[in-house]
Order: C-alpha cells, then structure tokens, then sequence
C-alpha cells in the first residue's frame, strides 16, 4: 500500500499561517485495507481524501512513488508494505518514498511515521535502514557464468522462459536451472528481487 501525505499547506486568503493539519491521499487496491487504514489516520487527527481505488500491478507501486516525486518533490509519501526484506526497503528509499512502515507495526508507528513523511518529505526513514544500507555496501559480487550473464539479462527485459529458450537456443528446464542458480547467487526469491539485485551489483541497467 502506499499513502501519498502532503506536508502542512499555507492557510487561504492570503494568509501567512500554517496549518497544522495533515492532508493523506491513500492509495491501495485492497479496499479493506484501505478503509482500515483510513480510519486510523481519522482517528489520529490526519485529513484522509479520497482514499483512491487503484490497481497496483506488480511494481506498479514504486512505480508510482517515482512518478509522484518527480513531479512533487515537497509530496511526503509512505510505503507501507507486509515485505520486511531489504530489496523492498532499499527499492523505496532509491524509489524516492519519505519512509517504508510494515503491516505489522503498531498504529501509533503508522501515525508517527505520517507525520514524519509530512514533515520531513526529502528525507526517509524505516525500521533496519541503517543495516540493510550496511549490507548493501559490503555485498559481495557474485561470478557469474557467460551462460547465467545471458539469462539475466533476458530476466531484466522481462522475457518469459519459453522467450529465454527460444532466443538462447536452450531448453526451457535448462533456462529454469540458470534461473534457479541466478536466484542462488543474487540472494533473490523472484524475478522482481533478482534484478533489482543485478541492478545494484552493476550486471545490468535499469530499465526505467
């Protein structure tokens, strides 16, 4: 799920005071979800519009983060997601989000983390950043194979393994081997996690 939250606007009428209010866009497409954490933010004193009904596809999500802070650089935008791994915490903070709260903290983590992005838009903050940024900069380089080069290269491009096979002129069990070790050896569990990987390990560019 990802809430858009506004920092504090100038109040109307020429005025030079600030409100002290919280503007939050919500936007997931779980309503449940959605409607629960609507709530919460009500209850917490926030001013919830919306919420927005949209379809976030896979990545589509962080997608979006880049897309709204490029265009809104004083927008704060929390993350909040039931991935506790450093692949999705690293990818909303290079995604340009102002924080990453997990499903599973508590209600009063959610409103301080709300305020803080509000606050603080620029910057970004989530539980572990400090070690996940730490095991980022010791990762080490994994070799990886002429044969292993050429498939993830066709995972970043988004091929299908029967695509991989038949560009490759190899067996499909054969591509899912290369896949199996590439996951191995990045330390991934998906396609989404493996080049995201390769891409912070230099194998290849981002597609974006």
């Amino acid at each position: 799920m990802i809430g858009l939250k506004e920092s504090p606007m100038t109040s109307p009428a020429g005025s030079s005071a600030h409100s002290s209010a919280v503007t939050v866009l919500l936007v997931d497409d779980h309503p449940l979800v959605r409607d629960g954490i609507a709530h919460l933010l009500t209850d917490g004193g926030l001013n919830v519009v919306g919420p927005a009904d949209v379809s976030l596809g896979d990545g589509s999500g962080l997608d979006l983060v880049s897309a709204v802070r490029a265009k809104r650089p004083t927008m704060g935008i929390v993350v909040f997601t039931m991935h506790n791994d450093d692949d999705t915490l690293l990818a909303a903070l290079d995604a340009g989000a102002s924080s990453l709260v997990l499903k599973t903290s508590s209600s009063e983590e959610v409103l301080a983390m709300v305020r803080r992005a509000a606050a603080a838009p620029d910057s970004f903050t989530a539980v572990g950043l400090a070690d996940a940024l730490r095991r980022r900069s010791t990762q080490v380089k994994p070799n990886l194979t002429a044969r292993e080069m050429e498939v993830l290269e066709r995972l970043a491009v988004g091929d299908s393994v029967a695509g991989m096979a038949k560009r490759l002129y190899m067996s499909e069990s054969t591509v899912k081997t290369h896949i199996a070790k590439l996951y191995s050896k990045l330390g991934a569990h998906n396609r989404a996690s493996a080049v995201m990987a390769a891409i912070k390990l230099g194998f290849v560019k981002s597609q974006s």
